[in-house]
């Protein structure tokens, strides 16, 4: 496979030292109300971003807080490593809790999470970090003895699904966003440990879960929004997907959960032609909110997918959005429209013959979740293979079979 190094054409200040640099991030992570913990706000005052990025990168790009720098890619142009915006390595480490002395596995090298974890842990404690691409390892290997922290960080090549001998740790940050949770990843993680994940919840959306590991199941103690480049290597999932053409000429792309396109999916060329119907929920967010959680919600509901379209006025507006469900020759996604000047209304708009009945249960959907969920944090559980949810089961959680294993979640009911 050819790769290349990152290349940006966005020009550095050359007014700025490297200690400039790390003191305006840190100014800007503490601002933006990321970073709080004095622990962590030293650790990003320690490490120089720049000695982990590819020669010839602006030395300003690895401190802007929310951009990921793209490292590697592959031939289909779609990044397959990258140094995580700041803002990132702040949530993720604030989620660990790491503390001195302890072991700690990072999946997914990069360097400079792997470098603060170093000073997390201190000079008694132990850091492995893996990747299952040597060039990345290797920069990282080499970025680590400019800043003199081998002695306490090994990095490895290895497929970090595979068991890597090095015993059990304290804490597991992977870097990567994983389908499912291989056991020997839980194999490796303490009793009470906690594993740090960003998490395919469903196509086209993550959740960075801190999951705590109780006698072998693991429940959700963080969550926070972000996304990261997918697994590689065994653990690789290709969602299965079928690519349409909407009116404007442009792809339509619907991938699913699972692994293969559910049997009766029938939508075409032609349904994308058709004109649109339109349902609303009366469930009402101020405008710019970002609504993870009605996400999550939504694309664990039975028949749904992501429907990614170039052209969004191909799933019938401009203001629709790609979480959605489908049955048969029929689809509907969410939707927006403005209630006030301040303010935007959530529905759905779909196409084909059953339109009519599929948008109004989108928006009922909707609705559901605004009267007894919205507000409240959902509990996030794993659940290994050859173990089972417990039985108390209600209408408010979502059970999803995965390889490796099950993962539920459930949405408190609010009591107003």
């Amino acid at each position: 496979m050819t790769q290349t190094d990152a290349q940006s054409g966005i020009d550095a200040d050359p007014t700025l030292s490297s200690e400039a640099l790390r003191e305006r991030m840190i100014a800007e992570l503490i601002e933006s109300g990321v970073l709080s913990d004095p622990k962590i706000e030293a650790t990003f005052r320690a490490v120089p971003r720049e000695v982990f990025a590819p020669a010839g990168t602006p030395a300003d790009l690895p401190y802007a807080i929310h951009d990921a720098l793209r490292t590697r890619f592959g031939d289909d142009g779609k990044a397959l490593s990258s140094l995580s915006a700041p803002t990132m390595h702040a949530g993720n480490l604030a989620q660990a809790e790491v503390q001195e002395g302890q072991r700690v596995l990072e999946i997914g090298s990069g360097g400079p999470n792997a470098a603060m974890l170093a000073h997390l842990v201190g000079p008694t404690g132990t850091v492995v970090s893996v990747d299952i691409d040597e060039d990345v390892s290797s920069r990282t290997r080499t970025g680590l003895q400019d800043l003199g922290l081998t002695d306490r960080v090994e990095v490895i090549t290895a497929d970090a699904a595979e068991l890597l001998g090095r015993g059990v740790f304290d804490r597991i940050m992977v870097t990567v966003s994983p389908w499912s949770l291989p056991q020997t990843w839980i194999e490796q993680l303490a009793p009470d440990g906690i594993l740090v994940v960003p998490l395919q919840i469903a196509p086209g959306l993550q959740r960075i879960i801190g999951f705590r590991n109780r006698h072998g199941r693991l429940v959700s103690e963080s969550t926070v929004p972000g996304g990261f480049v997918p697994l590689q290597g065994a653990g690789i999932f290709n969602p299965p997907s079928v690519q349409l053409t909407g009116p404007s000429g442009k792809p339509v792309t619907f991938t699913f959960p699972g692994t293969k396109v559910p049997e009766g999916f029938a939508v075409s060329d032609d349904v994308l032609a058709t004109e649109p119907v339109e349902a609303w929920s009366g469930v009402i967010y101020k405008n710019r909110t970002i609504w993870l959680d009605l996400l999550t919600y939504v694309l664990v509901q039975p028949g749904a997918c992501a429907m990614e379209a170039e052209d969004p006025a191909d799933r019938g507006s401009d203001m629709s959005f790609y979480p959605a469900l489908v049955d048969g020759a029929s689809f509907a996604a969410l939707h927006r429209r403005p209630a006030t000047e301040t303010t935007l209304e959530v529905g759905a708009i779909g196409k084909g013959p059953d339109a009519a009945r599929l948008t109004r249960r989108l928006a009922d959907t909707i609705a559901r979740y605004g009267a007894d969920y919205r507000g409240a944090e959902p509990l996030f559980q794993w659940w290994p293979v050859g173990t089972e949810p417990d039985e108390d089961v209600s209408s408010s959680v979502a059970v999803l079979p995965r390889p490796h294993g099950t993962l539920a979640i459930n949405w408190p009911v609010l009591i107003t």
